[in-house]
């Protein structure tokens, strides 16, 4: 009985060390948390080039992400900084095969790339591209529960380009002819 009372306290002052060592650190889990942004980006408009759909996948997770963890204001028009989403795209390229010549593994590509221009039009930064994979084992067995999980590995894959992009769009600062027209 002590034996089994002196682990669950071991236990505990390790968690608990472990706890402290990590806080003390400044490690916290991606995606927590608020993303800092330039205050010239204090209010943006977003789209996705080439779609007028207003609940776009990408659209919706990009405007869901800058409301939750920005303290960006989202515009649909007026004179704002534009925020471009486009050449999405998703692939998937088979990485192993079994001994009968079918695909055991595949690797899911999404990408997507993005622009931010100014009030007057002007590209504010690069354009930059994000890519974003994940291996992805198929099963014949289980041919509906695999394809499943490919969707939703495919939603990750999109929710993890957009944190990108916050980050990225975070380290932008906007050249003196930009933060005048505030």
């Amino acid at each position: 009985m002590m034996r089994r009372e002196y682990a669950m306290r071991m236990r505990r002052f390790v968690l608990l060390a472990a706890l402290g060592v990590l806080s003390s650190c400044g490690f916290h889990l991606r995606g927590t948390g608020k993303v800092e942004m330039s205050p010239v980006f204090s209010t943006l408009r977003i789209m996705v080039e080439g779609n007028q759909q207003q609940n776009d996948p990408l659209l919706v997770a990009m405007k869901n992400a800058l409301r939750t963890q920005t303290d960006v204001q989202i515009e649909d028009t007026g004179d704002a900084p534009l925020l471009v989403l486009y050449g999405e795209r998703s692939d998937s390229q088979v990485l192993s095969v079994s001994s009968t010549g079918k695909a055991d593994e595949y690797l899911l590509k999404y990408e997507v790339s993005f622009r931010l221009t100014g009030k007057d039009g002007k590209e504010v930064a690069e354009s930059q591209t994000i890519r974003v994979q994940r291996d992805h084992a198929f099963d014949r067995l289980n041919v509906l529960a695999k394809e499943r999980e490919e969707q939703e590995l495919r939603r990750e894959m999109q929710r993890d380009a957009v944190q990108q992009i916050l980050r990225r769009l975070s380290r932008i600062t906007p050249t003196e002819s930009h933060a005048d027209q505030r």
